[in-house]
């Protein structure tokens, strides 16, 4: 999903581009031309507009540093001569989220319906976090991160290419932003635009005459066809029509689209004027997204495990994830009236049937447990056995005696799961911790 500007101008009343760059002249007392000469200085160029407006705010703010409500001191601290801008525009966002309350909201039936969606991943060039409020479960990754994030276009994210109002200075607003974004970031355009071949993507909030759809798409039809109006089947824009449609005029289902360089492509078209029916058509009653997110990582975590090839349940549990039948009964229940429902975990133990499921749970040998828990300063083995003797002399259980939520033994060899790791670790440090045996809780220190 690729969510645009429009989509914050709906639900939290945020500014367009152009009424943005008004409300920072108009804010500034130190610029006393209108929007309108601006537009005309740069020929409509809202980025270089913003440009401009570096050098008013960094006069202005230097002018009024101490006046700490408008300009707080650690703006001053930074190297970057466009942080007053970004901090202003950040802060008239911030704002304007803690304003939004979906619960009485005017379009609260259609936030409900948004919030139920699962999309893998949603792609976005706004800076609020309204995103991040309705999809709580999904990780919010900012600017250059999507680049050291190596898994950061895989399940459960929300992608902010522009930047954010948390990290202010992240902003893309002026032209030395866009420049450095389209020519030194050339792996982020790369590993999105490979993105957007491969998944459908649903495009909300933007306009047609964007200029950064209009750059993805050109792109993609020099890969599809150059010669010839391709339709980019997996791709639909969702135009928003202010006024209500005429219920006896049928919109068309796809749109020609302009490119640049005399080109253009088709796309799936669907103009509305209420996103409801919209939303409740992309639902899919699917797996909760943390569960997917925790498949994903355990898979990942199995396969790089430097003992794989020691270890012969691994290679068979990946095997075993492949069967769909075998895959889903691993994930899900049953309900009362015979329905299936996803579960919260991936596997506990009490479910686990067939000896090729423990590797997606039990993925740590004795010395990966032991780099794990002293963050790989030790990876000695015997130096966690030391920590399991501690809770069997401290608690009276011996969690290597048998098979738990902490350990499993396969044909002889010792597994461990993340939760011994998280147990270890407190023992280490001598914090209180919780043993969980059978749903039954043993608590160390142990209150009488």
């Amino acid at each position: 999903m690729r969510i645009g500007s429009g989509f914050s101008q709906r639900y939290i009343n945020a500014p367009t581009w152009s009424s943005l760059l008004k409300q920072l002249i108009d804010e500034n007392p130190e610029i006393d031309m209108p929007i309108q000469y601006f537009i005309q200085e740069h020929g409509g160029d809202y980025a270089k507009i913003a440009s401009e407006l570096v050098d008013y705010y960094h006069s202005y703010a230097w002018n009024h540093h101490s006046d700490e409500e408008q300009f707080p001191p650690f703006i001053f601290e930074s190297s970057s001569k466009s942080i007053h801008l970004k901090y202003r525009i950040a802060s008239i966002l911030i704002n304007l989220m803690e304003r939004f309350d979906a619960d009485s909201h005017e379009l609260k039936d259609e936030i409900e319906l948004i919030k139920k969606l699962n999309p893998q991943a949603i792609v976005t060039t706004n800076y609020d976090k309204l995103l991040e409020t309705l999809f709580p479960k999904y990780e919010a990754i900012v600017g250059q991160h999507v680049i050291r994030q190596k898994k950061s276009t895989d399940i459960g994210h929300i992608l902010k290419i522009h930047g954010s109002v948390d990290e202010c200075n992240s902003i893309v607003i002026e032209q030395q932003d866009y420049d450095y974004f389209f020519k030194k970031q050339i792996y982020l355009i790369a590993k999105l635009f490979t993105y957007f071949m491969e998944h459908p993507i649903i495009f909300i909030g933007y306009s047609l005459s964007d200029e950064n759809i209009k750059s993805i798409l050109y792109n993609v039809k020099q890969i599809i066809d150059a010669e010839t109006e391709p339709l980019i089947e997996n791709m639909w824009f969702i135009d928003w029509s202010r006024e209500p449609l005429n219920p006896d005029t049928m919109p068309p289902s796809e749109k020609s689209i302009s490119v640049g360089n005399g080109e253009s492509v088709r796309v799936n078209y669907i103009k509305l004027h209420r996103y409801d029916k919209l939303y409740e058509a992309l639902y899919q009653d699917s797996v909760d997204i943390e569960l997917l997110k925790q498949i994903e990582e355990t898979v990942y975590n199995v396969v790089k495990s430097d003992t794989i090839t020691n270890l012969e349940v691994d290679i068979a549990s990946l095997r075993y994830l492949t069967d769909r039948e075998s895959f889903l009964s691993t994930i899900t229940t049953a309900s009362a009236d015979g329905e299936v429902a996803a579960t919260r975990t991936l596997v506990t133990f009490a479910d686990i049937q067939d000896p090729n499921q423990l590797a997606a749970q039990f993925t740590l040998s004795a010395t990966e447990l032991c780099s794990r828990v002293y963050d790989g300063q030790l990876s000695y083995w015997s130096h966690a056995y030391d920590l399991i003797r501690d809770v069997s002399v401290q608690t009276g259980v011996n969690l290597r005696a048998s098979n738990n939520i902490y350990h499993v033994n396969m044909n002889g060899i010792s597994r461990f799961s993340m939760n011994m790791v998280h147990l270890l670790k407190k023992v280490k440090d001598m914090e209180p911790y919780t043993i969980t045996l059978d749903n039954q809780k043993i608590n160390y220190p142990i209150v009488e």
